[in-house]
């Protein structure tokens, strides 16, 4: 008595991660652009460049005028002249009543020479926003690539899912015919035990598949900003550019210590000029009466102006201290740019090799799955013509699922190399 193959009896197994029709669609581009927007760590990024935006404006005003209105009502008692008084036989009365003072004033003052100290901690604060912008550009890189190897990885446990699910159904079909064998005698118990433990033994690895699914589908949610638990339907992403040829960049993080050794360097000639001379320009104008009545009336108006030079002498040798904590940090952020590098060298020759290797891989597995498509086609062939029996034709489907898994993450992983080489060379991955 022959049975219908596996294959024939469930051709399309419906996944059992099938995402609900509230599921959003998303593709490679529409996951990191939605990254762009939503993903926590790159909002902080740019929060940082808008501070550093900030601290320009707020550096800027201590060059510029410093203008400033007061008004001020006192009233006071003073008893310091009662000895002069008993002299000057004049009343203690006179003397110690109460005083009214009414006052308004405004006063302007600017900084007139600091050496560059002023001009130069203005050049800081941009070079600030430069770094903090080089900074974010590293931050968006990591991100995005986070997010596109996320992508795959969910693709990738997606597909291995399909096929043990696939393997599974098979399974229970195959179980399902030996039953009805044995049911008609032509089929032995040892028959339905190899059946059984055959289906058994794909529970684990479905099992285990689904919770790689959605480990995966979980990050990659977290990385967009998204629910844990929120359904996603990806776009397969095709076939990888491999032969794009790339032209490479400096990197944003080689870039951030470049620009954070100018900074130092900055810094150095603002603690110099600490030590120097300053002058200063400051001038006010206002009213001072013992009556309010007589406020805003001659002579109650006084004036000030004043051109004050200021010049340290000995600090302790905390300037001395401060060029020295500066130099050791410039020589610290110097180092650290060296060693940048050359490890980013390392990663560029492993990610180029790392990509030759899953192109190399790619095509094997492609060149398996043929041969698995070939012997399946066969063996269902030898199947039909009751040359082989249902559990001959059970491991031909089971090998040549295997060898679709393998070919799709070969696919998925020459993505994911070139995701590496991308990011070696400072480039986004699309």
């Amino acid at each position: 008595m022959l049975f219908a193959p596996p294959a024939q009896v469930q051709e399309a197994p419906a996944p059992a991660h099938t995402p609900s029709t509230g599921a959003i669609e998303l593709d490679l581009n529409g996951a990191l652009d939605r990254a762009k927007t939503s993903n926590p760590l790159l909002r902080a990024a740019k929060a940082r460049v808008e501070e550093r935006q900030g601290l320009i404006t707020a550096t800027r005003a201590d060059a510029l005028p410093q203008v400033s209105v007061m008004g001020d009502f006192t009233r006071a008692r003073d008893t310091s002249m009662l000895g002069l008084a008993s002299l000057l036989d004049i009343p203690q009365s006179y003397i110690t009543a109460p005083q009214n003072r009414y006052s308004a004033q405004a006063t302007v003052s600017q900084p007139i020479f600091y050496w560059g100290k002023l001009g130069t901690a203005i050049d800081i604060a941009k070079m600030g926003q430069q770094e903090a912008g080089f900074a974010y550009t590293t931050a968006e890189l990591d991100t995005l690539h986070g997010v596109a190897k996320a992508y795959i990885a969910v693709l990738s446990t997606e597909a291995e899912l399909e096929v043990i699910e696939a393997r599974r159904k098979t399974a229970e079909q195959f179980l399902e015919d030996v039953k009805s064998k044995l049911e008609a005698q032509s089929a032995t118990e040892l028959d339905r035990l190899r059946a059984e433990s055959e289906y058994l033994a794909v529970i684990p690895d479905s099992l285990q598949a689904e919770a790689n699914y959605k480990r995966a589908l979980e990050v990659l949610n977290g990385q967009l900003g998204l629910d844990p638990k929120t359904p996603l339907k990806l776009a397969d992403p095709g076939q990888p550019a491999v032969n794009e040829k790339l032209e490479a960049v400096e990197r944003s993080e080689i870039a951030d210590f470049k620009q954070q050794e100018q900074m130092y360097q900055a810094n150095d000639k603002i603690i110099k000029a600490d030590l120097r001379p300053k002058f200063d320009f400051s001038a006010s104008y206002g009213y001072q009466a013992g009556h309010s009545s007589d406020m805003f009336h001659d002579p109650y108006d006084n004036w000030n102006v004043s051109l004050t030079m200021r010049f340290t002498i000995f600090d302790g040798l905390r300037s001395s201290g401060k060029r020295a904590q500066n130099m050791a940090q410039l020589e610290q952020v110097h180092e650290l740019r060296i060693d940048k590098e050359r490890a980013i060298a390392v990663e560029k020759s492993s990610a180029e090799r790392e990509l030759q290797t899953s192109i190399a891989y790619h095509e094997a597995a492609k060149k398996a799955h043929d041969s698995g498509l070939e012997a399946l086609r066969v063996s269902r062939e030898s199947f039909d013509q009751g040359l082989i029996t249902s559990l001959d034709l059970l491991q031909a489907e089971r090998t040549e699922r295997q060898l679709e898994s393998q070919r799709r993450r070969a696919e998925l992983g020459v993505w994911s190399a070139l995701f590496e080489y991308r990011r070696a060379f400072g480039l986004p991955p699309l």
